[in-house]
């Protein structure tokens, strides 16, 4: 839901009344104050969730940050044990206690590495050899003992494989504590040595308890393995075991460690989440919230255990500089706003300057909206970063939807070799070097390539990132594809051409129209008032005929135009191709055969017989002219068919067809087939791939399909023939009988006036009404029409009105003469199509209607029939 109004939408409108507004100021004031209060709740939501985002970033930070931090730690442990792992290479067994206490103290565990509490190597000793191993080692007289208040003791280790005893301890204060300790007897501990010792890998213990002068404290034990050679299997580590190094670690100052110098605002938790018996609690900041939930669990994998890091948010973590910037803006919105209506209610004194005061308001208002619009729009570009070596360092999710590389296969990458094609790679090097001279950075519009190989059209947007000393360390590329908005405008603009030419196809038809009215009604009258004279009519009649041919293309003219009137009812098309046989044959090359495939029992379809009969004969035209001079075949087809939305979609793409039973017609030809750039023009006006075009052809029949609801489709390959598809609806109706009405003339008389611009219309009306008996009077335009027939109002009996005049056209005359006399009966003329013409009056039919170019008689017989009336009788004077 679109939180802004529109840009476009008045944010006031004009009082109609000055004194009640006058009377009434706190309206716009309160409108102001509520609109200034809204913009001003949606920038403070908006700078109060860019704020919230900040936080989740600093909190990502921090989080990563003692994630990275610990493992770094923990590592570097693990370096120092396996460093150990030197002294029993080689045989060196048994180790001198100085030289380990030596190792050990060069190490300087308790200063460089917090933490770290000791170093200690492990031997594995069968039960049966323990007092013999005792006895070789001096410095373990009287010292074996068993670990004291163990979480997971072992109270009969002997069940349980060899003793582990602690053989060499250091540094000196954990000597007395380690040497001859069994951690044997320790589950936790046996476990991770059994785990090193099968692996080869270090093994991190569960939670232990180291005594210390100050109190106990937890700790964890490392263990790495020490072999004798390099085993390759679990089995061989067994029987080549020598021992461990262990490194005891002691959790609270390793933590510690690992927090020292990073923000206090968020309490921190680490707890043994795959512990055997549960999971168990290793270490908590002071402040970690009693009860309370964490904001964020990362599990890490350490030493073959799964740690679970928890953070939690505490109140100091958002004392931070910045925060209060949506209070301020809130506050200083409400102030804003609160000075605008005082404003507004100062100056809604009068209508006038209350006026003013909403229209400088309702433009600042839609300025400040539309400017908060575009800053809160979310723009779907893609975001490309490289490093000084123009090496890709981040790929946003756009560019991923756009060029189809992951974020992983791209990282490190040359962006050239990804998405320039190579006829783009030479200009890469200039376009860098014209980028780290720009200090405003630099825009380009190229091709580009995805990872599919498809070729697609980007707008580029590209900025030098520089450090605090000017030079150059990345940049930063935003690509936006255009290339469904260039095709867009393309055919947007080849649609508004189509539009404009039918407008022009419209009003050329409509001048037309004007003058084969006047040659038309001219030569009828001549007609019948020449003499016998079998030449001299021979040539009037040709006249006619040539004006009738005039007319044909005038209508094909409103056709492609969309205007055409179609004399519409239900038909049977079978029937009408049938009647069409012997036209269509003298139409077409003797060496095209026509067939028909007519399905029978078609139902009806609503059409205008005449323009479907230009239908097809367009079509096979089309189709013999493009077999040639060669023998060749047309077939014209006909199937009853039912189509559902999804289906019209895919086969008649952009077509508005409303699901449900069709007639089809296909018209088909085995001539030379056409290109994919020749089916996108087959329908432009005057279009030909012969030598010189016959008229509108196709475009002419592109108009009277859309005027019937109908679709069509084009089918065709060079030298694979053509296959035109037309979809008409089906009608419920029966195919309708035409029963023609014969009315003799009935003689009248009456006084006509006739409205119309062109003279030579009007002095043909005159003519054919004076000699059927009426009075005629004559108006160049509205204007004059409308004065005329003020002045001779009692005697008009008709007004014949011509749609379109200059100063005052056919619809306002009408309604302005309708206004004086409500009873004047008004004959409407156009070189439109009745529904074009009458689309402003429907609210005020005329009673009657004649299409241009007419005949003499069907003026006469039409302007009788409106004066007869409905009861039949004439009007006489």
């Amino acid at each position: 839901m679109n939180r802004f109004p529109s840009p476009s939408m008045p944010v006031f409108s004009d009082p109609s009344d000055p004194e009640a507004d006058a009377q009434r100021p706190w309206v716009p004031t309160l409108a102001v104050l509520l609109l200034s209060l809204a913009v001003t709740m949606v920038a403070w939501l908006n700078s109060r969730q860019n704020q919230l985002l900040r936080d989740q970033a600093r909190l990502n930070r921090f989080v990563g940050r003692t994630e990275q931090s610990l493992r770094n730690r923990l590592g570097r442990y693990e370096d120092i044990a396996r460093g150990a792992q030197g002294f029993f290479v080689g045989g060196n067994s048994p180790l001198a206690v100085e030289q380990w206490r030596t190792y050990v103290d060069r190490l300087d565990l308790p200063g460089r590495h917090p933490g770290l509490t000791s170093l200690a190597f492990i031997t594995p000793v069968p039960s049966a050899d323990l007092d013999a191993f005792l006895t070789h080692r001096p410095q373990l007289a009287g010292r074996y003992h068993r670990p004291i208040s163990d979480p997971m003791p072992l109270h009969d280790p002997g069940q349980h494989g060899d003793h582990l005893i602690i053989e060499l301890c250091e540094p000196g204060e954990r000597a007395a504590a380690g040497l001859g300790l069994d951690v044997g007897t320790s589950a936790t501990q046996r476990l991770a040595a059994e785990r090193a010792r099968d692996t080869g890998q270090p093994a991190l213990s569960g939670l232990l308890y180291f005594t210390r002068p100050l109190g106990r404290e937890d700790a964890v034990a490392l263990f790495v393995p020490v072999y004798e050679g390099t085993p390759g299997s679990p089995a061989l580590r067994r029987q080549l075991l020598r021992g461990w190094i262990s490194a005891g670690i002691l959790i609270k100052p390793l933590i510690e460690d690992v927090l020292r110098g990073e923000d206090q605002g968020v309490a921190f938790e680490v707890v043994d989440a795959f512990a055997a018996q549960g999971p168990r609690w290793l270490y908590a900041t002071s402040d970690w919230p009693k009860g309370g939930g964490a904001d964020v669990i990362r599990t890490l994998d350490i030493g073959g255990r799964g740690w679970q890091v928890r953070y939690a948010i505490k109140p100091d973590f958002y004392k931070v500089e910045g925060r209060n910037q949506p209070l301020i803006l809130l506050v200083g919105g409400l102030l804003v706003s609160v000075c605008l209506a005082a404003v507004v209610w100062s100056l809604a004194g009068t209508r006038r300057r209350a006026l003013e005061l909403a229209h400088s308001m309702n433009a600042s208002l839609r300025e400040a909206l539309h400017r908060n619009r575009s800053h809160l729009m979310y723009t779907p570009l893609a975001v490309i970063e490289t490093d000084s070596m123009f090496k890709v360092s981040e790929w946003n999710p756009a560019a991923e939807r756009i060029f189809g590389f992951s974020r992983e296969a791209a990282l490190g990458q040359d962006p050239r070799a990804l998405i320039i094609p190579p006829e783009g790679q030479d200009e890469v090097p200039s376009r860098r070097e014209a980028l780290l001279a720009s200090e405003t950075g630099t825009r380009v519009t190229m091709e580009n390539l995805t990872r599919t190989g498809q070729r697609i059209l980007c707008d580029w947007y590209n900025t030098a990132l520089r450090d605090e000393r000017g030079r150059f360390i990345g940049a930063i590329y935003l690509a936006d594809d255009v290339t469904e908005r260039r095709r867009a405008e393309s055919a947007l603009r080849q649609a508004q051409k189509l539009e404009s030419l039918g407008v022009l196809a419209g009003g050329i038809a409509h001048d037309f129209n004007n003058l084969l009215t006047a040659i038309l009604g001219n030569a009828e009258v001549a007609l019948d008032r020449i003499p016998d004279d079998p030449a001299l009519r021979s040539a009037i009649q040709r006249i006619e005929a040539t004006t009738q041919r005039g007319s044909d293309l005038a209508r094909q003219l409103l056709a492609y135009a969309g205007k055409a009137h179609f004399a519409v009812r239900p038909l049977d098309l079978n029937a009408i191709i049938l009647e069409m046989g012997d036209l269509l044959s003298v139409s077409i090359s003797k060496k095209v055969t026509v067939t028909t495939d007519l399905e029978p029992g078609l139902p009806p379809v609503d059409a205008d017989s005449a323009q479907f009969q230009q239908v097809v004969m367009n079509l096979v035209i089309n189709a013999s002219e493009a077999i040639g001079d060669q023998p060749g075949r047309v077939v014209v087809r006909t199937r009853s068919v039912s189509y559902g939305r999804a289906e019209l979609s895919s086969t008649f793409p952009g077509q508005v067809l409303d699901p449900g039973p069709y007639v089809r017609l296909e018209v088909e030809d085995d001539g030379c087939g056409m290109d994919a750039e020749t089916i996108g023009r087959i329908f432009d006006p005057f279009f030909t791939t012969k030598f010189t075009g016959r008229g509108l052809g196709l475009s002419a029949m592109l108009g009277i399909v859309r005027g019937h609801r109908a679709g069509i489709r084009v089918e065709s390959n060079p030298g694979e023939g053509t296959l035109f598809i037309l979809l008409f609806p089906a009608s419920e109706s029966t195919v309708a009988q035409l029963i023609p009405e014969a009315e003799p003339p009935v003689p009248m008389s009456g006084t006509v006036l006739v409205v119309d611009d062109e003279s030579i219309i009007r002095d043909l009306a005159r003519s054919a009404l004076e000699t059927a008996g009426f009075s005629v009077l004559e108006a160049r335009d509205g204007l004059e029409a409308v004065e005329r027939f003020e002045q001779e109002r009692g005697s008009i009996d008709l007004v014949l009105l011509d749609m379109t005049m200059p100063r005052m056209g056919g619809a306002e005359t009408f309604r302005r003469i309708r206004s004086l006399a409500p009873g004047i009966k008004v004959l409407l003329t156009s070189g439109y199509t009745q529904k074009e013409s009458l689309e402003s009056l429907a609210d005020l039919p005329p009673d009657g209607f004649l299409q241009k170019p007419f005949r003499v008689r069907e003026l006469v017989g039409k302007v009788r029939e409106i004066l007869r009336g409905p009861t039949g009788k004439s009007k006489n004077k």
